[in-house]
C-alpha cells in the first residue's frame, strides 16, 4: 500500500507524449504567424476596392487563426480513446498541473473550434449575400449588424464551451477507467491530469448519459455548420450559373468561392474527420489509444497555417503579390483585369 502511494506520488500531471506532439503544434503555430500575417498584410495593401467590407472580413480571419494559434501552443492538448472512454487532456505547459483551471483553459481550447465554424459561416454568408442579395450589402458595414454577427460567432462558441464544461468534466469514476492507460503509456497519475471526456458504455447511467449528452451537441453544431456551407455554397454555385454580369466579375466570385471551398474542406478534411473519428471509436469498442495524439491534435494545429494558402494562391492579385514579395523569379507577368466593367458597380 505504502509503495503504491509512494509510486503516485511519483507520477505527475506534466506528460511528454513525444517529440512529433510536443514540436509540431509549436512549428505550426509559428507557421500560422508567418504566413497569416503576411496575408493580412496582402489583404490590406492588395485588395480591390469593389471587395468593399470583405476585405476586412478576410484580414479577420487572418487575425482570428493567429489567436487560434495562439491558444493552441499555449493550451497544449493531448487525446486518448481506449475501453469505454474518450478523453482529452491538458499534456504540457502553464495549465498541465492545475486539474480545475486545465479543464477551464481545455474547455476554451475546444470553443475556439466552434468558433472557427462560426467565422466560415459568416464568409458563406457573404458570398451569399454580394451576390444573391446585394442591396443586404450595407449592412455588413452597419455597426449593429457587424455586432450581431459577431454575438452569433460568440454564441456558437459559448454553447459549444458550456457542453463540454458542464458535460464533460470528468469525475473519479471516469478517471479509473483511464488510470491503467495514462500510466502504462504516459506515466502520469490520472487524477493529477486535466481532463474532460466521453464514457459510453460500462459506467453508471448518469456518466453515461452526462458526456454522452454534450457529445450529442458538439456533433449537432458540426454537422449544422457542414450542411449550412454546403448549402449555401452550392445556391452561390447555381445563380452563378444564370446571373448577368462581367466575365471578370463572375471570375472572381468563382475564385472566392473556390477559396471559401477549400478554406472549409480543409478544417472538415485534417480537422474535423479526425476529431470525429477520435470520440466515437470507443463506442465500436475501437481502441486507438494514444494514436489520437499523432492525427486529430497535429491536424487541429495544422489547419489555421494551411487556412491562408488557400485565399492566396486562388485569388490572382494575392497570388502575384506573394511572389512578388517572396519568389519573384516564379512570377509570370499577367494582364491585370480591370475591377468591373463599365456601368458596374456591385460589390464582390
Amino acid at each position: 500500500m505504502l509503495s503504491s502511494e509512494a509510486e503516485s506520488d511519483q507520477l505527475s500531471g506534466m506528460i511528454y507524449v513525444g517529440f512529433l506532439h510536443h514540436w509540431a503544434p509549436i512549428m505550426f503555430g509559428i507557421l500560422s504567424y508567418i504566413c497569416n500575417s503576411i496575408f493580412v498584410y496582402i489583404v490590406l495593401k492588395k485588395t480591390r476596392s469593389s471587395f468593399g467590407a470583405y476585405k476586412y472580413m478576410l484580414m479577420s480571419f487572418g487575425i482570428f487563426d493567429i489567436m487560434y494559434s495562439t491558444v493552441d501552443m499555449v493550451v497544449a492538448m493531448g487525446s486518448h480513446s481506449e475501453g469505454n472512454t474518450f478523453c482529452l487532456f491538458v499534456s504540457h505547459g502553464p495549465f498541465a498541473e492545475d486539474p480545475e483551471m486545465g479543464f477551464a483553459a481545455l474547455c476554451v481550447r475546444c470553443m475556439f473550434f466552434s468558433l472557427s465554424y462560426g467565422v466560415l459561416e459568416v464568409h458563406f454568408i457573404y458570398r451569399y449575400v454580394a451576390l444573391c442579395r446585394p442591396q443586404w450589402i450595407p449592412a455588413f458595414a452597419d455597426p449593429k449588424w457587424i455586432t450581431a454577427m459577431a454575438l452569433g460567432v460568440m454564441g456558437q462558441g459559448i454553447v459549444w464551451f458550456c457542453s463540454v464544461y458542464f458535460c464533460m468534466w470528468s469525475d473519479d469514476e471516469m478517471r479509473s477507467y483511464l488510470e491503467v492507460p495514462f500510466r502504462r503509456d504516459y506515466n502520469a497519475d490520472v487524477y493529477k491530469v486535466p481532463i474532460l471526456g466521453s464514457t459510453y458504455w460500462g459506467a453508471s447511467t448518469g456518466l453515461i448519459a452526462r458526456t454522452s449528452a454534450g457529445i450529442v451537441i458538439i456533433s449537432i453544431i458540426s454537422c449544422w455548420t457542414i450542411y449550412f456551407c454546403i448549402w449555401i455554397g452550392w445556391t452561390i454555385h447555381s445563380k452563378l450559373s444564370v446571373v448577368e454580369m462581367s466575365k471578370t466579375t463572375k471570375k472572381m466570385h468563382r475564385n472566392l468561392l473556390k477559396a471559401l471551398a477549400i478554406q472549409t474542406f480543409i478544417p472538415f478534411a485534417i480537422s474535423y474527420i479526425p476529431c470525429v473519428f477520435a470520440w466515437t471509436v470507443p463506442l465500436i469498442h475501437v481502441d486507438s489509444k494514444s494514436l489520437n495524439n499523432y492525427t486529430a491534435v497535429i491536424a487541429v494545429a495544422a489547419f489555421p497555417f494551411i487556412d491562408p494558402l488557400a485565399i492566396i494562391l486562388l485569388l490572382p492579385d494575392y497570388r502575384n503579390a506573394f511572389f512578388k514579395i517572396f519568389a519573384p523569379c516564379m512570377l509570370r507577368p499577367s494582364k491585370t483585369n480591370p475591377e468591373t466593367t463599365a456601368g458596374e458597380s456591385s460589390k464582390i
